[in-house]
């Protein structure tokens, strides 16, 4: 009977967790191929804070960015075209790419997509900008899987987070 004891009281706990880990990669597997959502040879600048909203969401900026052209990260449908004014995301863009993840394009300048369009990976959807409630020209990038913003994987790699890092498209 104490063997089993400690057989259970070592493989239960190696068990558990080998079942909890299982959950986060079947997610990854099942996502899109995600890229930074800019022209290749292009250097970013992302940032993302503890107190961001939401708190996995990723802010790309550079020098002089007002304007540059914003892609899709992976190719999808675009589901949602919206400018909230002075508040929130302002002008922003959501494409579904199956599976139950999405992304999120925030505080546009312009918008070259519309409701319903298929978009292939990489293709124009729009510019980078300062609308909403932006305080200076940037993207507002955010993944989600069913519908909760989740940590960003660009080429099945993980941004850094907490704090600044320069990308490179």
């Amino acid at each position: 009977m104490k063997r089993i004891k400690q057989l259970l009281f070592f493989i239960l706990p190696i068990c558990t967790a080998a079942v909890l880990l299982e959950t986060p990669f079947k997610k990854a597997d099942a996502s899109p191929v995600f890229r930074i959502p800019f022209p290749a040879g292009q250097v970013w600048i992302g940032q993302t804070r503890m107190n961001h909203n939401p708190q996995n969401a990723v802010d790309l900026n550079r020098l002089y960015d007002e304007g540059d052209t914003v892609i899709a990260s992976a190719a999808g449908r675009v589901i949602k075209v919206k400018n909230l004014g002075g508040r929130s995301y302002g002008r922003y863009i959501v494409i579904d790419h199956g599976g139950g993840w999405q992304t999120l394009y925030g505080h546009l300048s312009g918008v070259n997509v519309s409701v319903g369009k298929r978009v292939s990976q990489g293709q124009k959807i729009g510019a980078v900008g300062s609308t909403g409630g932006s305080t200076g020209a940037h993207l507002h990038y955010e993944q989600r899987y069913n519908g909760k913003a989740e940590r960003i994987r660009w080429n099945g790699h993980s941004i850094f987070y907490w704090g600044s890092k320069t990308y490179k498209s």
